[in-house]
């Protein structure tokens, strides 16, 4: 029986690892490729993360719209990259089109339905347009590659660590497994990286120190946000299409975080350079 369970243990970690690097070779491959490829890549991402969000917040028990959230999650991502009057007018049609719509379906928490499709799909269209943000300018590609790595570097090493010497609960009511000791050992991780990253690009190392650093602090919290959604709707996973990692939603829920970190940094660092 030990050895079955080893067995097992083992092809669930070849089958995370396999796993990760699909999504490291999707992600990054686009990133290369320029801001419209990687924008492209996040736009399928942030509709299946939408229809994970939906699957998600109809479990807890709401009546949520799946095109609410999908809609408002493009078009939040889209007025970002635009930036004009045109790009807020969508948003705010959809806005006031999407509550007048709960008229005809009016029951007792019609509102409180529409409430959570709206900031949910804002949400994450907000968000993930911060991290297409991040891949743009001609610095943008090492500001990219710094985001994802110390996003996915600290989790590498909040795992093994939390695994090894993991004693202390982060959140027991929310993340059982997440540990104090995997924290520490994550944030720390994102730090070396993004010092690493920034000391080998235009970047520079006091800028990648500070925002790896950060990183590494903060962007947990977007696991836990998630996490905590999840703990609601009684959920393991937001889905099942990456093998190892669960759905889509679980992989941006700390990247979305990080983009967020990275491009406010990077937009305070240009003010003041100026």
């Amino acid at each position: 029986m030990d050895a079955i369970a080893r067995a097992l243990r083992f092809n669930g970690l070849l089958l995370r690892v396999f796993g990760g690097m699909v999504v490291v070779v999707v992600v990054l491959g686009g990133g290369w490729l320029g801001t419209w490829a990687f924008a492209g890549v996040m736009g399928v991402a942030l509709i299946i993360a939408s229809w994970e969000l939906w699957r998600l917040l109809v479990q807890a028990g709401y009546a949520a719209s799946q095109g609410v959230i999908a809609l408002t999650s493009l078009a939040a991502a889209l007025s970002l990259q635009l930036s004009t009057p045109w790009s807020a007018l969508v948003l705010s049609l959809l806005l006031l089109t999407s509550l007048a719509w709960q008229l005809r379906r009016w029951r007792q928490r019609t509102v409180g339905d529409w409430a959570v499709s709206f900031a949910g799909g804002f949400y994450l269209g907000w968000t993930g347009g911060h991290l297409i943000l991040v891949r743009q300018g001609d610095e943008g590609w090492h500001w990219l590659l710094l985001t994802l790595l110390a996003v996915w570097l600290a989790d590498s090493m909040a795992y093994a660590a939390g695994h090894l010497w993991g004693r202390h609960k982060l959140a027991p009511h929310i993340s059982p497994g997440k540990t104090w000791e995997g924290y520490i050992g994550g944030a720390l991780a994102a730090l070396i990286t993004g010092a690493a990253v920034g000391a080998l690009t235009p970047i520079g190392l006091p800028l990648g120190l500070v925002t790896g650093g950060l990183i590494g602090c903060l962007s947990v919290l977007g696991d836990l946000v998630e996490s905590m959604l999840k703990r609601i709707a009684h959920a393991k996973d937001s889905g099942h299409l990456i093998p190892g990692h669960g759905g889509v939603l679980d992989r941006l829920d700390s990247m979305l975080w990080a983009g967020v970190i990275a491009y406010y940094v990077r937009v305070i660092a240009a003010q003041f350079a100026a």
